[in-house]
């Protein structure tokens, strides 16, 4: 009722100020909406708008001393989640497969993990066939390394957990949906260690680097009041810590004083052992 009172310039007719007033507002509504290239007076555009493959915006350094282990892992990571290398993916692994029958799958697992951008990069060089975005990838990164300490993409501005210990709002915390060993959806928390871009030649490609929390052994739990618990303490799955920047989805961490240690113990901290995941801001 508040909205359509302030339709109303003449008292003597409200109710025809209200109708010529909505119906104003419904003509307005549509060209906002349908009419192409229109630029409302006003209205601020959003500073990610157009930006959804992420934008490096502070600390930027170039770092050269990164050991080889270490960009190998990063360099999985991209190639597992692209869609042009997936068949070759199961290609290796079946090859892993059928020329060790004996051993255990942990060892299959490890060793095409190990191998296969190698494998990939000898199968397609001097391939012309193939698409140029593959034959970058299969080329694999550059071994100087980009980092930031901020990072904008899929909307939000992230941070390494040492930059938000430098500022006022909390930037670092990340979830990422992914299927487990037992082909289940789950959830994965921590915070943002490091914002590495690996260049592909053209392609630049973020990732950030983090410390998962284990859900076996009770550092994820869900309460009574269905909320969300992490132990940071309990970290977990050191083999893959990367994660592609435009995966993740930001949540913020708040202590959970429930969990905090009494007073009268022996324990030198007074920090809550736990802390609540709320999604989003």
């Amino acid at each position: 009722m508040s909205v359509l009172k302030k339709y109303v310039r003449n008292c003597s007719r409200p109710e025809g100020c209200i109708a010529k007033g909505y119906g104003t507002e419904e003509v307005i509504e549509f060209c906002v909406d349908f009419i192409d290239d229109l630029n409302p007076i006003g209205v601020p555009m959003s500073r990610h708008e157009g930006r959804l493959k992420g934008k490096g915006i502070l600390g930027k350094k170039s770092n050269m001393h990164i050991p080889e282990s270490e960009i190998r892992k990063a360099n999985f990571t991209v190639l597992q989640n692209s869609s042009l290398v997936a068949p070759y993916m199961d290609e290796h692994m079946n090859i892993v497969r059928s020329e060790n029958l004996w051993k255990p799958e942990a060892w299959i697992t490890r060793h095409h993990i190990d191998n296969f951008a190698v494998w990939l990069r000898a199968k397609l060089m001097g391939d012309g066939t193939i698409a140029e975005q593959l034959q970058w990838l299969a080329r694999g990164p550059s071994m100087t390394i980009m980092q930031y300490q901020g990072y904008e993409i899929n909307g939000y501005t992230f941070y390494t957990r040492a930059q938000d210990e430098k500022s006022t709002n909390q930037n670092s915390g990340v979830r990422i949906d992914a299927i487990g060993n037992d082909g289940n959806k789950d959830s994965y928390f921590r915070v943002i260690e490091e914002i590495w871009e690996l260049e592909y030649g053209p392609l630049m490609i973020p990732l950030f680097r983090c410390q998962w929390v284990n859900r076996a052994g009770g550092g994820i739990t869900i309460d009574r009041y269905r909320m969300t618990i992490v132990d940071f303490k309990k970290i977990g799955y050191k083999d893959e810590p990367f994660v592609l920047a435009k995966d993740v989805a930001q949540v913020f961490y708040v202590k959970d004083m429930s969990s905090k240690s009494r007073k009268n113990s022996v324990k030198s901290d007074d920090e809550p052992k736990c802390h609540i995941v709320f999604p989003g801001k």
